[in-house]
């Protein structure tokens, strides 16, 4: 969830493998030191994608190569270059390549693993107010906390490494959160606890849930495709994908989900009601895209073509493009209005930058350095500032009318990573990540700065706020 600093990071945490009297580590060894722990032992995926055949077919040699040396904007993976030489990294493609054997998971594996918990005593207490929850992700633990409205913890539960955050119904009836290894749980936030588990794929993207909660979309890395299930995981259709999907959302004010192809130029709709493939053609694919909040439009991006694109839903067509240097990552974007125009606030992948969008001209109208690469770029009509995480110690913090850096910088604690700000309901307050095994969540007064508390746990990778998190579809 946090961009890695490339090359210090990478040799503390994947050393090269060395072997007695300075033989050079066989290809299987060089994966297991410097690639597992991310793409899984058996190459499915863990933190990062799948690295089998089926989802590199359609990259190049050159491409895997030049991702191994020098690693890929938008994404958490850091350059081997320094740690990998050229010949090395050929043989890692190669090894790859080999099969792993048929993949298959589907409708009645999904069911014959799922498991329901009965209801027990109410852990929730009645005066919970459900549209002010926060959840806290404790990636030390594997488990997500349940905040009421002063921050107080009143309840948790187990879910393991969560990936693409968790999901609310409307109604703030229950929480849906999964992991890379495509385990799906359900949450009961009216009593607390546990309502169902299942396993809806081998490597899962995220999870996206109608508004109703009537129906649950698992997007799968492997095997490629969207897994359909009922709000206590029952599962109902499996549709395959031909690609791999960038991730699957809640379409807002329509009756669908919505997924693009990040090896294929092509845009998916799939309605609730009669779950099909609705397939739209694209210039070139989107790696990743947002949703542009009160538009039927996406602002969406491509790896490979350098730019930025609005994409209208109903005229099915770029309506603007801007070139760029560097690489947003979209989906950790902010919006926000300024002089009665909507304005987006980018991070850029690898390089210490925020960009302003003026959604009306399309055009950048401010660039402004950081003190690092971050990922997030986070605001709320409740505060009047732009906070962005960089990748270190600090918070910047950007005047949203003046477009002009707030000095000196936050740093909710000195020697460990700041990251990923999320607001009370109201925005008065805001809550940063303390990246660390002796971590915390830290709440600021979102005008003054001023500190109000601080919760302390290990990793805390995100938080989220069930109406914030429930804001684009209402």
């Amino acid at each position: 969830m946090f961009i890695r600093n490339a090359i210090r990071l990478s040799i503390a945490l994947f050393p090269i493998v060395a072997l007695a009297g300075g033989a050079a580590p066989d290809t299987a060894e060089v994966y297991a030191a410097n690639c597992a722990s991310c793409h899984g032992v058996r190459r499915y995926g863990d933190y990062a994608p799948p690295l089998i055949p089926s989802t590199l077919k359609r990259k190049s040699d050159e491409r895997l190569l030049k991702a191994i040396l020098e690693g890929l904007p938008a994404t958490q993976m850091p350059p081997f270059g320094q740690l990998i030489d050229e010949e090395t990294a050929r043989k890692l493609v190669t090894w790859m390549r080999q099969p792993v054997g048929k993949i298959h998971w589907d409708v009645a594996d999904v069911a014959s693993n799922r498991i329901a918990f009965p209801p027990g005593e109410k852990r929730l207490p009645t005066s919970l107010a459900r549209e002010h929850v926060m959840l806290v992700v404790e990636r030390g633990s594997g488990n997500i906390s349940v905040l009421d409205r002063k921050l107080d913890e009143v309840d948790r539960f187990p879910v393991g490494r969560v990936h693409g955050g968790p999901k609310f119904d409307l109604d703030f009836r229950r929480i849906w959160a999964t992991t890379r290894d495509g385990t799906l749980v359900v949450y009961d936030l009216e009593r607390g606890g546990l309502r169902a588990k299942a396993k809806v794929g081998v490597n899962t993207r995220n999870v996206a849930v109608s508004p109703d909660g009537a129906l649950v979309a698992a997007a799968n890395l492997l095997p490629p495709g969207v897994m359909l299930l009922d709000a206590d995981l029952n599962p109902l259709h499996r549709l395959a994908l031909d690609g791999q999907t960038s991730g699957i959302y809640a379409l807002p004010h329509s009756d669908r989900f919505i997924l693009s192809l990040r090896d294929r130029p092509t845009l998916i709709e799939i309605p609730y009601a009669k779950p099909s493939l609705i397939e739209t053609a694209l210039p070139e694919p989107f790696e990743d895209f947002t949703l542009v909040p009160g538009r039927n439009q996406l602002l969406a991006s491509s790896r490979e073509g350098q730019r930025i694109m609005l994409w209208d839903l109903k005229q099915r067509r770029v309506v603007s493009a801007l070139d760029t240097e560097a690489l947003p990552h979209l989906f950790s974007a902010c919006f926000f209005e300024r002089d009665g125009r909507l304005h987006a606030a980018l991070n850029h992948m690898g390089v210490p930058r925020m960009s302003i969008l003026d959604l009306e001209s399309f055009k950048i109208v401010k660039e402004i350095e950081l003190l690092g690469a971050g990922f997030f770029v986070r605001t709320h009509p409740g505060t009047p500032w732009l906070w962005a995480d960089t990748n270190t110690e600090a918070i910047q913090l950007v005047d949203k009318a003046s477009l002009t850096l707030r000095e000196p910088a936050l740093i909710p604690e000195r020697g460990k990573k700041s990251l990923h700000v999320e607001f009370s309901a109201d925005g008065a307050q805001a809550l940063v990540s303390v990246w660390n095994k002796e971590g915390a969540v830290v709440a600021y007064d979102s005008h003054s700065i001023e500190e109000q508390r601080r919760l302390p746990y290990a990793m805390p990778v995100g938080k989220y706020n069930a109406t914030n998190k429930t804001r684009l579809l209402r």
